[in-house]
């Protein structure tokens, strides 16, 4: 018969090897992609001192100094500088995203979908959308190309924008990105119904990547006829300088961006030659590929058990 201490320790094996097979089958879920969410400084470059927000069709929860607000219908709410002593949030009434217009009265109105922070900074507020990547992806491809544009030109500028979130460290202190052309160019949330929130749909989770490692993609409105070449150091990635036929025939010369990867006006071109955005992003990234971001999941094999049953 086994002593008192063999069964301790027998015991113990069999709870140390329950707890780590309930762990192993925990951590097999797949888990969120680590930049499922981003944080987008909105209307950074007017140094707002005065805000008003105001709901779209949902009522808005506003929290801010140990009071809570709700807006709804034609309400607003106005966040002045000189009275904002703490953060502002705004959301939907159970704390989730929800769509809401942001203005800077008598200057620019937007709408966007996410959730709201507004704080006090040094002479201006500071406005934060939190909005799903997935959503900051379409709001740029909506702000970087008119609604004309082919469908498969829409798609290479998703997987490009995608490619630069993705990529690209945290460029500023209080959020990650801004809405200017310093990060990516970003406006309104175009909307389910929009050929920008299709377009970034059928290329979900695609990204730019060089030796399967993704990189901030760069791009540009108009090549001139041909884009140029650079090393990117910090990347790895070299940007080979590619002709772009539809530059050479409508606007031979005409320059407008840095001129690397990406050329929107060829990308368009090539979409309405027939082109899909697969091509489109091997012509003007031709030493990327493209892979899927998909949810991480670890797989943590249980640890050999450091204590054994002992026999007499």
């Amino acid at each position: 018969m086994p002593s008192a201490e063999a069964h301790v320790a027998h015991t113990l094996v069999r709870t140390q090897a329950t707890f780590f097979n309930a762990l192993t089958l925990l951590l097999l879920l797949p888990l969120p992609t680590p930049a499922e969410t981003l944080q987008i400084g909105v209307f950074t470059l007017f140094h707002p001192l005065e805000l008003r927000v105001t709901p779209v069709s949902a009522p808005l929860h506003i929290t801010t100094a140990g009071r809570q607000i709700t807006l709804e219908g034609n309400q607003s709410h106005t966040v002045r500088l000189a009275r904002l002593s703490s953060q502002l949030r705004v959301t939907a009434r159970d704390g989730t995203d929800t769509d809401f217009r942001l203005s800077i009265p008598g200057k620019i109105q937007r709408q966007f979908h996410g959730i709201l922070t507004i704080k006090p900074g040094d002479h201006k507020l500071i406005a934060i959308v939190t909005m799903n990547s997935e959503v900051a992806v379409a709001s740029v491809v909506a702000a970087e190309l008119a609604s004309s544009t082919p469908i498969e030109a829409m798609k290479a500028q998703a997987v490009a924008a995608r490619s630069y979130f993705a990529a690209s460290s945290p460029r500023h202190d209080d959020f990650a990105f801004c809405d200017t052309t310093h990060c990516q160019f970003l406006r309104e949330w175009p909307g389910p119904a929009s050929k920008a929130f299709r377009a970034t749909q059928d290329t979900r989770s695609l990204v730019l990547a060089y030796h399967g490692k993704p990189f901030p993609a760069l791009y540009s409105a108009a090549c001139g006829g041909q884009t140029r070449a650079l090393e990117d150091s910090a990347s790895g990635y070299s940007y080979q300088s590619v002709p772009c036929p539809t530059c050479r025939r409508g606007s031979p010369g005409v320059v407008k961006g840095h001129q690397f990867g990406l050329c929107q006006t060829g990308a368009a071109g090539m979409a309405d030659a027939g082109s899909d955005f697969r091509a489109i992003l091997h012509h003007y990234y031709p030493a990327a590929s493209l892979i899927q971001i998909s949810p991480i999941a670890i797989f943590l094999l249980p640890l050999e058990p450091a204590l054994r049953h002992i026999r007499n």
